[in-house]
């Protein structure tokens, strides 16, 4: 495999696991030979722009972001691209792309497309070597415009998601705005099908000493790291959402509590599997209380008020755990 071609699938693997919105932008501010680049998107309705400055933690780390209502007043050329474009630079077709840029030589113009429609542009210009995207083909230039496009849009649908309120910024769990919605459409899918809802409610044990002891950062860190291991057992058709500093909830549809019960074990077990780093080499032996419960919801009856003593059943079988000593679960006889 060819040294350009390295660079191109590393650097692509760069924006795909990306693990926020910031450290994306950050990574796409370089092409894979190391140049500068400017990702420009158009934007009628400053939406994006919103939502991008809304969740951009160092901005001077960022790559170059523009924002335009349309392409047609910056480079209506690009409006009838839909392949890459690498050439010599032009005051008349790329002035407004690159300010200042009159020195210029190499150009590298890749239209993002959505649905066919081009809606931004990546580009990259220098005077010398290295060479924007050098020795790659327009086929491979497409590919890479294509990742650019899948995994910023990623970002910019978590980056809504969080704006409405239904994801926790810390875990990427659901909120407990999300989990209140979601309970109430359990219940009622268990009055209809006449079936149980159950629920657990996971509580970190002595998570206070961690903050002390080593600061808010780090038992933050000790939190994603807890909540990754919890959402590796949990099925995908439940639903899960953090509650509190360091409590998190787990739903389960047409589900007893007695068969809710081995979804708690596994919870122990994963937690109990390795300490927790908690950053700069501090690790932490954590564990977690439970608490379950189960509802089989009548036809007719308050759906809130159902949900509402659902998780104070599930919280009354953790409270007991935790008076127990805490790393156990407890169900609450309904």
């Amino acid at each position: 495999m060819s040294a350009p071609l390295d660079r191109l699938l590393s650097w692509e693997q760069g924006l795909l696991q990306a693990e926020s919105l910031d450290r994306w932008l950050e990574h796409a501010g370089t092409t894979p030979d190391g140049v500068a680049a400017r990702l420009l998107l158009v934007d009628p309705t400053h939406e994006l722009q919103s939502l991008v400055q809304g969740s951009r933690e160092a901005e001077e780390t960022a790559a170059a972001l523009h924002f335009a209502p349309s392409l047609a007043g910056v480079a209506p050329q690009v409006l009838a691209m839909h392949a890459a474009w690498r050439g010599e630079y032009h005051a008349a077709d790329h002035a407004l792309l690159f300010p200042g840029g009159a020195l210029l030589h190499h150009v590298v113009l890749l239209p993002l497309l959505r649905s066919g429609q081009v809606v931004g542009l990546y580009t990259a210009a220098t005077l010398e070597a290295p060479v924007p995207f050098d020795g790659l083909g327009t086929s491979l230039l497409g590919h890479a415009a294509d990742v650019i496009i899948a995994s910023l849009d990623r970002h910019l649908e978590r980056a809504r998601v969080l704006r409405s309120g239904l994801l926790d910024p810390l875990t990427g769990w659901h909120s407990s705005r999300y989990l209140q919605s979601r309970l109430r459409e359990e219940i009622a899918r268990a009055q209809r099908e006449q079936c149980t809802v159950s629920c657990l409610i996971v509580d970190v044990d002595r998570l206070q000493s961690v903050n002390d002891e080593l600061g808010y950062g780090a038992g933050d860190r000790a939190l994603q790291e807890l909540a990754s291991r919890i959402e590796s057992q949990v099925r995908a058709s439940d639903a899960a959402a953090r509650i509190g500093s360091d409590a998190f909830v787990v739903v389960l549809p047409a589900t007893e509590a007695a068969r809710a019960a081995p979804l708690a074990r596994r919870i122990l077990d994963a937690v109990r599997s390795a300490p927790v780093d908690t950053g700069a080499g501090q690790l932490r032996e954590l564990r977690v209380s439970i608490g379950v419960a189960d509802c089989r919801p009548q036809a007719g009856h308050d759906r809130k008020n159902l949900a509402d003593q659902l998780l104070a059943d599930a919280m009354a079988a953790l409270h007991r755990a935790k008076r127990a000593g805490g790393d156990g679960f407890e169900i609450q006889a309904g």
